[in-house]
């Protein structure tokens, strides 16, 4: 009884390290969600502040493209090209999966900025094109 308790749990153990393997391995081979934005550029809503608005779907296996609705979105900055990005905001879509939000641009310098989707219901992480903002 006691062998076959011990082949047992080595069978079971050996089963959840090859299928932890596998879904380590594609994670890095997930879908991704297709983040499309209009950067700020001369949408200046105020003295530092600029307008972003973007939409965000997901695709389907047969082609179509679903809005990823009611979803939370984050917004990201960087000041130069060795730092590291930070979440500045995170907003939520609408149920047409879009999302609008408010930036600063500094008053001296440029900062970087991206849109990123954390994964989630079978999609990797999608991080959208980065684009700089300044004052001329």
């Amino acid at each position: 009884m006691r062998t076959f308790r011990a082949v047992l749990a080595a069978f079971v153990a050996a089963l959840l390290v090859s299928s932890a393997l596998a879904t380590g391995a594609s994670a890095g081979s997930l879908p991704k969600r297709i983040i499309d934005e209009v950067p700020p550029g001369d949408k200046q809503v105020s003295y530092n502040a600029f307008k972003l608005k973007g939409t965000v779907s997901e695709p389907q296996v047969d082609g179509t493209l679903l809005p990823y609705a009611e979803q939370k979105v984050k917004i990201l900055k960087k000041a130069c090209g060795s730092c590291k990005w930070k979440t500045v905001k995170k907003v939520k879509t609408d149920e047409r999966g879009v999302f609008k939000t408010r930036i600063y641009a500094p008053s001296k310098g440029r900062w970087k900025w991206r849109s990123k989707v954390d994964n989630s219901n079978g999609y990797g992480n999608t991080k959208g094109k980065v684009w700089t903002l300044y004052f001329r």
